[in-house]
C-alpha cells in the first residue's frame, strides 16, 4: 500500500512539474534557492574578512 502511494506522489509531482504552472515554479525556487546561497557566501566572506 504505501509503495503504491509513494508512485502516486511521484506521478504527480511530474505531471505538475511537466506543467506551465510547475515549470515556473521550479525556475522561481531555483533562483531563490541561489540567491539564499549567494546571500549566505557574502555574509560568511564579510565576517571572515572582519575576522569574527
Amino acid at each position: 500500500m504505501k509503495r503504491r502511494m509513494l508512485f502516486g506522489y511521484v506521478r504527480t509531482i511530474r505531471q505538475y512539474l511537466a506543467s506551465p504552472k510547475g515549470g515556473r515554479d521550479v525556475r522561481d525556487w531555483a533562483r531563490a534557492a541561489f540567491f539564499a546561497a549567494l546571500t549566505a557566501a557574502a555574509a560568511i566572506w564579510i565576517l571572515h574578512e572582519m575576522g569574527v
